[in-house]
């Protein structure tokens, strides 16, 4: 065996050829070499490792075996509807492409060709950002429990996300909309999300309680989602610390809901059994319910608006295309940003800016169209002013 100073490890000769061993927090780390000259190089590079950082102890795990833990042990960090989302990008894009990797093996060349084979099947620019975001988060999370010594994804450039665009309905659209659901049950509904942006899962949530007919006002506190190996769920916060918010409602939103509730009570007065749904076991009064009291789920709710979109006429377009129609009427209409973002409870204004942009650029052409009408208006005064004078 050939020994170096103290702390600096060892290689030694086998059968097979050459072995060595360096130690990192008190555990050995071992290493096989054809020749000793081989044995001598991975030592050093070993050493080098570990004296920067990039060495860890201990049995190392795949990314798939890792990335389970990590989402495992900071679930309560996140939403429910956040954590379905980061396994469905763990599940269809990551694990098949990189689970198999040790995490310390992981290199930079690895995550620039899968950001390009994802590129290459045609996922868009947000879906590769979004693996990325994980995967160096969890990385993140491996380095500060000591599995990692470094983390290659803070090194790579991370693909870019792709502008994010809200598709919304022109105003004939939305009056053929609106003709549409003229005697449809859930017309108040639709029309929360039309006219003042409710989310889906934030307008089937609503309960009577949150209705304030003397103040004619509505509060959103909480969303009815579709949350993966778990079905539809009762998300008492919204999406984002603004999205509980209190909204004004005009006498029609009123009438309309004054309405349903009226059907609701017929109903209920006909039917010995009222199927009430208590997802967190407490007594919920919902706004909107079928016949029978079964509340709107998220997947009832996708196909009453499928058939509302074919009623009227219209091409297919999600549900989330009404929320973003009523923002860009109100920007259309001359509403100042803070109180849209406000209305639709985005976390500040820079949301909205960034995804209603095409609203706002035809808001400047408008407001550019009214500066030339001004000025024409003065110029065509003065105009008549000097002809006057001259008479």
């Amino acid at each position: 065996m050939v020994r170096a100073a103290k702390g600096e490890g060892s290689i030694y000769k086998t059968d097979k050829g050459w072995r060595g061993a360096v130690t990192v927090d008190g555990k050995r780390k071992y290493f096989s070499a054809p020749t000793k000259a081989d044995a001598a190089r991975k030592r050093r590079a070993l050493l080098l490792q570990r004296d920067t950082g990039q060495l860890v102890a201990g049995q190392v795990p795949t990314l798939a075996a890792w990335l389970k833990q990590w989402m495992k042990v900071t679930e309560s960090d996140r939403a429910q509807s956040t954590n379905a989302g980061y396994q469905g990008y763990i599940d269809n894009y990551i694990v098949p492409q990189l689970g198999t990797k040790k995490i310390d093996k992981l290199t930079i060349d690895d995550l620039d060709n899968f950001y390009a084979e994802l590129e290459s099947r045609g996922m868009s620019g947000s879906t590769r950002h979004q693996c990325h975001s994980i995967i160096r988060v969890a990385l993140k999370h491996a380095v500060w429990r000591g599995h990692l010594g470094r983390n290659v994804a803070a090194m790579v450039k991370p693909p870019t996300p792709s502008k994010s665009q809200a598709t919304s309905l022109s105003e004939a659209d939305m009056l053929a909309v609106y003709r549409a659901i003229e005697n449809d049950r859930f017309r108040a509904r639709w029309h929360l999300s039309l006219d003042f942006g409710l989310r889906p899962g934030e307008a089937i949530a609503l309960e009577w309680p949150h209705i304030d007919f003397e103040r004619a006002t509505m509060r959103v506190e909480q969303q009815i989602l579709q949350i993966r190996g778990k079905g539809a769920q009762l998300i008492s916060s919204t999406k984002t610390g603004s999205g509980t918010r209190e909204i004004a409602l005009p006498e029609y939103m009123l009438d309309m809901l004054r309405e349903l509730r009226q059907q609701q009570l017929i109903d209920m007065a006909s039917r010995s059994e009222w199927k009430t749904w208590e997802p967190d076991g407490k007594p919920h009064a919902w706004c909107f319910t079928r016949p029978d009291g079964s509340v709107l789920r998220p997947g009832y709710d996708t196909s009453l608006w499928k058939k509302v979109v074919e009623s009227a006429g219209l091409p297919h377009t999600r549900r989330y295309t009404a929320r973003h129609t009523a923002a860009s009427m109100a920007i259309s209409d001359g509403a100042d940003i803070p109180a849209v973002s406000e209305m639709m409870g985005h976390s500040n204004p820079a949301v909205t800016l960034s995804i209603y942009t095409h609203a706002i650029e035809e808001r400047k052409v408008a407001l550019a169209d009214q500066a030339a009408a001004r000025f024409a208006a003065r110029t065509e005064d003065k105009l008549h002013n000097k002809l006057h004078q001259e008479k």
